[in-house]
């Protein structure tokens, strides 16, 4: 593969890759809007150690949950 070749893979393979990122993206600010996790149905919020980081009510251990007497639900998404 030639140099120049290579450089066009790269080129591809980052397209590619920020495709990717803007549809998840999307589909977390469409999730987000919704207010609802599309896994367990509880509510989100926002995780604020980094811009745009959402995750459902029910993420994390118990005594961060906010409610702890339910099951944990391990849906996070970015919207940035």
């Amino acid at each position: 593969m030639t140099k120049g070749q290579k450089a066009a893979e790269t080129r591809k393979r980052n397209l590619e890759s920020k495709a990717r990122i803007a549809a998840a993206q999307a589909e977390a600010l469409r999730v987000w809007n919704s207010g609802k996790c599309p896994c367990c149905g509880a509510g989100l919020r926002q995780n604020l150690a980094i811009s745009g980081w959402i995750q459902c009510d029910q993420y994390g251990t118990e005594g961060f949950r906010k409610d702890s007497t339910k099951p944990a639900c391990s849906y996070q998404g970015f919207t940035k």
